[in-house]
């Protein structure tokens, strides 16, 4: 249980790291970028001790080609995920998008029903974390430095631009999460697990370079772009994601070894609950997040039908 607690702290702060950046105005596209980088580091540099201890060889690590695969695939939902996690942050607040991503439990629960035979959802369950999610996405008032960054974009597109970006925190957490799963079910040993990890953020990071050079991150011209602003390479930009990275691999870590020794029915209604609790509670005391009433019985709603879940097990 104390990875599943670990899980919880780590998967609560990525929201929170991506709201600090944008009040600092640092460059999200950077950070994303070094933070797989840091997150390499960190996965590669414990095998390469092993090995040099004697303690395992290169051939405890190897994996087949389906891991490999999988893990590539994997790596791609992670950016994805960081990608819109930033996205709704930055229109919609640590406590929504949070709430958002972690409402998506439902998805891999209904896959692992259909896939691994696990137990299938109770249909309360279903209906209260579709009602949490419909209220939920009703969009909160926009926040000053939105504003400044949306000139020209009238009430009504921001709502619907809002809305979709909580709707895509919710898809990709939620097949992320279930991915997860079908990872750590495709190796055989805890030697493979960590190789799986090493190649899930190298994969990461590769699409991470991309969109960096696509979007033109490191180039030096100051224009608003997104909810960064391009302002080529700096220090603050690496440090931000040096410490994304150091989170980012503990939860990573974490979740896929608590994944390893608790059940999924157990485990994603308690890391799920744990950071909708976290996240809400940060974004109201720390970010003064402003939450409408009809929000609140959304997330009300999402940790009542996490707590179902877990009572039901």
């Amino acid at each position: 249980m104390i990875f599943l607690l670990f899980a919880i702290i780590f998967g609560s702060l990525f929201a929170v790291v991506f709201k600090i950046c944008q009040r600092k105005q640092i460059d999200t596209a950077q950070v994303i970028l070094f933070n797989y980088v840091t997150a390499i580091v960190f996965s590669i540099v414990p095998m390469l001790l092993n090995v040099a201890k004697g303690e395992l060889s290169f051939t405890d690590y190897s994996l087949p080609v389906g891991p490999v695969l999988l893990a590539v695939l994997q790596g791609a939902l992670f950016y994805l995920g960081f990608l819109v996690m930033n996205r709704s942050t930055w229109r919609s607040g640590v406590a929504l998008t949070t709430a958002a991503a972690r409402a998506s439990l439902i998805l891999p629960l209904i896959l692992s029903w259909l896939f691994f035979s696990q137990s299938a959802p109770s249909w309360i369950l279903v209906a209260l974390m579709l009602a949490a999610m419909m209220l939920m996405v009703i969009p909160a008032e926009s926040e000053k430095h939105d504003a400044k960054l949306q000139t020209g974009i009238s009430e009504k597109t921001r709502r619907v631009k809002t809305m979709l970006a909580l709707l895509a925190v919710f898809f990709c957490y939620g097949i992320s999460d279930f991915m997860l799963k079908v990872v750590q079910n495709s190796v055989a040993t805890e030697a493979q697990l960590s190789s799986q990890m090493a190649v899930i953020f190298i994969s990461a990071s590769f699409f991470s370079l991309i969109a960096c050079i696509v979007t033109g991150s490191f180039r030096k011209d100051g224009q608003p772009h997104s909810a960064s602003l391009h302002q080529g390479f700096r220090w603050k930009n690496f440090l931000a994601g040096l410490v994304l990275g150091l989170i980012n691999t503990g939860c990573t870590s974490c979740m896929l070894l608590a994944l390893a020794k608790i059940s999924t029915s157990i485990y994603y209604p308690l890391y799920n609950i744990g950071i909708v609790v976290l996240a809400t509670l940060t974004g109201v005391l720390f970010f003064k997040e402003k939450i409408k009433p009809i929000q609140v019985g959304g997330l009300v709603l999402a940790i009542t039908a996490i707590a179902i879940q877990l009572f039901a097990v």
